[in-house]
């Protein structure tokens, strides 16, 4: 093992570059088996290179050692560099595997500046939210009114509606909850809070179940306040 490594160390770079290169092109496709597989080999590649490494030093190989050393790196954090990119641009299909029903009532986001908001009526449910767009695809304010509620927080929780499928499950709960005291009657509770849904491309649209949620500061039970249907889209991050 030893001979092999010191006669043929050149190859494991050679590997690692042929590897990188091979899971972005599979990055830009269809997910497959293969995009694990080659993962895998490349984990192990890394893992050799380091062992490589290592029987070079034992063995004063200085020049095969810095050669090895370099040219890893530089493979890895070039090749690495535009895996990223690809990583932050191929798109993920949730969209066009997930089409908006027939006959799905929905509502649009509002653009500000350009749209005005319905005008709310506190006795008409459909009113009490409304979805923003904010800067890019996918990235959502929202404004919320309600009746009276306890001290607590008010948060979102989104859904697919065809499969039901949560969307960014934890992080929009996180992100849109919003801290309130108590309130005795019918007011904005919600102020274009920040959300971003993940799933998804810029204009490839499906619908979505928005839910609003209020968890109480004393009990912790969480309520159910209202769902709306919007069509939305995804942030290619």
């Amino acid at each position: 093992m030893k001979n092999l490594i010191l006669k043929y160390w050149y190859v494991l770079p050679i590997l690692q570059a042929v590897l990188m290169i091979i899971l972005c092109l599979l990055f830009t496709t269809v997910e497959t088996v293969f995009e694990y597989i080659v993962s895998i080999l490349l984990t192990l590649t890394l893992i050799c290179i380091v062992v490589a490494c290592i029987v070079l030093l034992i063995n004063k190989q200085w020049r095969k050692f810095i050669s090895l050393f370099l040219i890893s790196v530089t493979v890895f954090f070039v090749l690495g560099f535009f895996w990223v990119i690809f990583a932050m641009s191929a798109p993920d299909g949730f969209g066009r595997a997930h089409p908006i029903p027939d006959g799905l009532k929905y509502d649009l986001p509002l653009d500000e500046g350009v749209e005005s908001p319905v005008t709310v009526d506190s006795t008409d449910t459909e009113t009490f939210l409304q979805i923003w767009n904010y800067g890019q695809g996918g990235i959502y304010q929202y404004d919320f009114y309600y009746t009276a509620l306890p001290a607590g927080d008010v948060f979102l929780r989104c859904y697919e509606t065809t499969e039901n499928i949560p969307l960014s499950e934890g992080r929009i709960e996180e992100k849109s909850s919003v801290s309130i005291d108590s309130t005795y009657s019918f007011s904005k509770v919600v102020d274009k809070k920040n959300f971003t849904i993940y799933e998804g491309d810029w204009g490839d649209y499906y619908a979505a179940r928005i839910e609003v949620w209020h968890r109480d500061k004393a009990t912790k039970k969480e309520c159910k306040l209202l769902e709306k249907t919007y069509r939305v889209e995804g942030w290619m991050r």
